[in-house]
């Protein structure tokens, strides 16, 4: 009789130091939780994944917490956790506890699968004027180095994929306690999430599936998804009239900006968000594919579009496209790429031939043959990452309330798909969203009132009729009429005038909805020199410039800087003396935008703002 064999370790936690920037004013408490790199071999080795649970804000919080599952697949949970925290985490601390961490493979956990060669490429790049098929021989060439070198570490790359993934949240769960939880996957987060409920589903209250992957779609769906979602921009516009009026024709405009870019590419200066540093950014036709599939993730990004599109067209101004580029640019720095082909090649890739991947873009020959699926061939063959059991290509059944939501523009997961994962999740709740894009959940007031609510209670459908109100992007047309509104803000000490519609991010700090354009009025008990010289050091800008003009309004004398490049943005600010202290006005534009918002926006302000007792 052979020797039983022996169980792998058992999975563990232990509190530990956070290792990522923590939002302000978050309470939030962090471990690492120990599991098996495979739990089918008794020799396995361990690894770690770091975990951060924030503390609910609530008097007495719900017992069952929420637990984030990122997407990607390989994106890194707690890398990102701040800056969005506001948006997409604090909302959820009213009830209870809400648990983030770093998927095995990705962000702080250990190992990380991660291809700091494929950052370091995409910024390479920036200013190269390649093709399509070479910059797509470079990356596939950076990413096979990358497999070469984390190979060298003895990962079995057999073992990163949704099944372990799936265990290592309910292990999660255990070792911290909690009988019960809610899953909340946005993007491959469904896809872990919907795993999970196949595989775990014990101790599972309910699941928020938010831009849903069905476990029996595959990547050769990938060119049809970008080609709807184009589809979806350009008759949305045409269906607005003041779209249509203002950019008539979008489509044919994209892809004549796309055939002159390829004939004579501009370069043009970027900033990265991030670091602040600065960069020459080439966009040629080829690039602008890849920059309009990425902004119509971004429910904020959506309206911009068409102007971004026209003042490229009409050859006045590429900043605005720049500047989507270098945010596409940047989401390489929050995923562990190791990790996304491990997934990909495991358990989407392999139920796909090779001949369904170079031909999936076939039927959109107007995409130029950007999205060639194809890419997948080489990388998959030389990853090892094994072939998952044909039950990772099926539809996952389950009783367990889910709430699936969908945004209209979305690229990369279609409402189809989540209707088609709804289907067989018996007591579901779907919902699409006229407008949005990609993790919509918490995109704005309906959404999250809607997530709110299911969570508060999955047995029953949410309240959704906000939907009814909610018709579109509200595209950003030049030269719009901006409504100014008053306000009084007593903590500042200040009155004036804003735009309506836009929103108070911080005391003072107003933004647009598209979120691109922020307006900022204060009150300073620091004199009008200094106030400029404070300001611009935090911007960035080095030497004090000479003022652009001086303007007299509401009894005060304002000095007026005007910024060509501020972090990539044109910047207006004003400081005039009031009193002992200063008055400050700034406005953080779009370049087709500038002068309009100059006239319409800053102007109105500073004639408008005045001290209150």
């Amino acid at each position: 009789t052979p020797a039983p064999t022996p169980a792998p370790t058992p999975a563990s936690y232990e509190p530990a130091d956070c290792r990522f920037d923590q939002p302000p004013d978050a309470q939030v408490e962090c471990g690492y939780l120990s599991v098996p790199e495979r739990r089918d071999r008794p020799d396995s080795r361990t690894i770690r994944l770091h975990v951060a649970v924030f503390k609910s804000t609530a008097a007495d919080p719900a017992p069952d917490p929420v637990v984030y599952l990122e997407g990607g697949p390989g994106g890194d949970a707690l890398k990102s956790v701040a800056l969005g925290f506001e948006e997409r985490v604090a909302p959820f601390l009213e009830r209870g506890d809400f648990v983030v961490f770093d998927q095995r493979g990705t962000g702080f956990s250990e190992p990380a699968l991660d291809c700091p060669e494929l950052s370091d490429l995409n910024y390479e790049l920036l200013d190269d004027d390649l093709t399509i098929a070479e910059s797509t021989e470079r990356y596939v060439a950076t990413t096979l180095a990358c497999r070469q070198r984390l190979g060298q570490q003895a990962i079995d790359f057999g073992a990163y994929n949704s099944v372990e993934s799936a265990a290592d949240v309910r292990d999660l769960r255990m070792a911290l306690g909690y009988d019960e939880w809610n899953l909340y996957g946005i993007s491959y987060g469904t896809r872990l999430a919907l795993t999970t409920l196949r595989e775990h589903p014990e101790g599972i209250r309910s699941a928020i599936l938010d831009s849903t992957v069905p476990l029996q779609s595959g990547e050769a769906e990938t060119p049809a998804n970008i080609a709807r979602a184009f589809t979806t921009l350009f008759d949305g516009c045409a269906a607005d009239p003041g779209c249509q009026a203002a950019f008539p024709d979008l489509e044919g405009a994209f892809y004549r900006l796309v055939d002159r870019l390829n004939e004579s590419p501009v370069t043009e200066p970027v900033v990265d968000p991030l670091s602040g540093q600065r960069y020459s950014l080439l966009l040629n036709g080829d690039s602008l594919f890849g920059v309009l599939a990425q902004a119509l993730y971004s429910s904020d990004l959506i309206p911009l579009l068409p102007l971004a599109i026209r003042a490229g067209e009409q050859g006045v101004d590429y900043s605005l496209l720049a500047r989507l580029a270098m945010i596409g640019t940047i989401q390489g720095e929050f995923v562990s790429e190791g990790m996304f082909y491990s997934v990909r090649c495991h358990e989407e890739i392999a139920f796909t031939t090779p001949a369904e991947l170079a031909a999936a873009d076939d039927p959109f020959p107007e995409l130029g043959g950007a999205f060639d699926q194809s890419v997948y061939v080489e990388i998959c063959s030389r990853w090892d990452a094994g072939a998952a059991e044909p039950v990772e290509n099926q539809p996952v059944t389950s009783d367990i309330p889910a709430l699936v939501l969908a945004g209209e523009y979305d690229p990369a997961t279609p409402p189809e798909d989540g209707r088609i994962a709804a289907r067989t999740l018996s007591n579901s709740f779907f919902f699409e969203f006229p407008g949005l894009g990609h993790g919509v959940s918490v995109d704005g007031p309906c959404p999250q009132s809607i997530t709110l609510a299911f969570l508060e209670n999955p047995g029953v459908e949410p309240d959704a009729s906000c939907i009814a109100g909610l018709k579109g992007p509200a595209f950003v047309l030049p030269d719009a009429r901006v409504d100014l509104v008053p306000f009084e803000d007593e903590r500042a000490g200040i009155r004036g005038v804003r735009p309506e519609g836009w929103s108070e991010r911080s005391p003072g700090v107003y933004t647009r909805p598209s979120g691109d354009v922020a307006l900022i009025q204060m009150r300073l008990p620091v004199a009008p020199g200094a106030v400029a010289q404070t300001m611009l050091r935090q911007l960035g800008v080095g030497e004090v410039p000479k003022p652009s003009e001086t303007y007299e309004a509401n009894g005060h004398s304002w000095t007026i800087y005007r910024l060509d490049d501020v972090r990539g943005q044109p910047v207006e600010m004003g400081v005039a003396e009031e009193g002992s202290g200063s008055l400050l006005v700034m406005l953080a534009s779009s370049g087709p935008e500038r002068e309009s918002l100059y006239e319409k926006v800053f102007l109105p302000a500073l004639e408008a703002l005045e001290p209150i007792a």
